[in-house]
């Protein structure tokens, strides 16, 4: 029963975010590189909380004073990583301008190209002037000429060849210049296409979210294997994994929508939104207090108003993108 109970709580718990992570980012490279970026400015806000709580002992036992202080410091570096990622994305070149750099390399290679045949041509002119000279100063006038009709009707004729191959070889050469550039092109294309904001956004609040429910969650998801089972003393009749595992999904969903919502208040400067985020941010986390075992607690009233909160929070976050017309522009 307890491997049963076990595998249910995970799967309730992060089938919803891997879901979206393994159909969605794992198919863009560059939103992997997010996701982890996103898990690892959560777990250094995390950090900087933990070592908050320990330098400071009479607030080791006040719940209320280390969650401000941990959800101050996660939307700290929610708005670093946001910086960071703006800075990183203004500095990126767009691809056009990647193909103008590529055509005027191209366009120089080019000419040094041609200075570099039309000193080999006025070489070869030079020398062959220097040659005719030398020969005929030794023939006879009478041969001389007979040679030089000779020479000049096999000139004409390997002069007509070699503009055959040189055409030739020209068209070759213009012929792979296209594949290169098809090439090229194909992989700029791929490297350097910006992604989606809103795609972006989302990865790193599933970073953020997926190590949310490792760290919080995973030590207590561990104690379901067994040998027994726990009930949560606000509610004796639920079990105290179901109730962590459905709180633990909500608070994943809502760190994404909160990545989106702040990252697109801060791009557009609507700070509505990302006021929006940090109340709800503060709230969610301490509604999670009514589970404390107490008198005047229960878990109903954390559950329901938390849950009320996701689902909100997403038709929110799905209206504003809407409404902006996020979702499929790409900025």
């Amino acid at each position: 029963m307890t491997q049963v109970l076990f595998y249910g709580c995970l799967f309730i718990t992060f089938s919803p975010i891997l879901a979206f992570f393994f159909m969605v980012i794992a198919k863009n490279s560059q939103l992997v590189i997010l996701t982890i970026g996103g898990s690892f400015f959560w777990l250094v806000s995390i950090l900087i909380a933990a070592i908050w709580w320990y330098v400071i002992p009479p607030m080791r036992e006040q719940w209320w004073f280390i969650i401000s202080f941990s959800v101050l410091f996660q939307e700290i570096f929610r708005y670093i990583f946001f910086r960071l990622y703006s800075y990183g994305f203004n500095d990126r070149p767009s691809l056009n301008q990647i193909k103008e750099t590529q055509m005027a390399l191209d366009s120089m290679r080019k000419r040094k190209k041609a200075q570099q045949q039309q000193k080999q041509q006025q070489n070869n002119e030079i020398e062959s002037i220097n040659n005719e000279i030398n020969n005929n100063s030794e023939h006879n006038n009478n041969n001389n000429n007979n040679n030089n009709n000779n020479n000049n009707n096999n000139d004409n004729d390997n002069g007509d060849d070699k503009e055959i191959t040189e055409e030739e070889k020209e068209k070759r050469k213009a012929e792979k210049q296209k594949q290169r550039e098809i090439e090229i092109n194909a992989r700029l294309e791929t490297l350097s296409a910006r992604p989606n904001h809103t795609l972006s956004s989302a990865a790193i609040g599933v970073g953020s979210g997926v190590a949310y429910g490792f760290i919080m969650f995973g030590s207590i998801l561990w104690e379901s294997t067994g040998p027994g089972t726990l009930f949560s003393p606000a509610c004796p009749s639920v079990n105290l994994f179901m109730l962590s595992s459905i709180i633990t999904l909500f608070m994943t969903l809502l760190h994404v929508v909160y990545n989106v919502l702040a990252f697109q208040g801060y791009r557009s400067k609507k700070y509505h939104l990302v006021a929006f985020v940090i109340i709800t941010h503060f709230v969610t986390t301490y509604l999670t207090l009514l589970n404390l075992p107490s008198k005047t607690t229960s878990c109903v009233g954390s559950i329901l108003p938390i849950g009320v909160i996701t689902v909100f929070s997403i038709g929110f976050c799905i209206f504003s993108l809407l409404k902006s017309d996020s979702i499929t522009k790409i900025h």
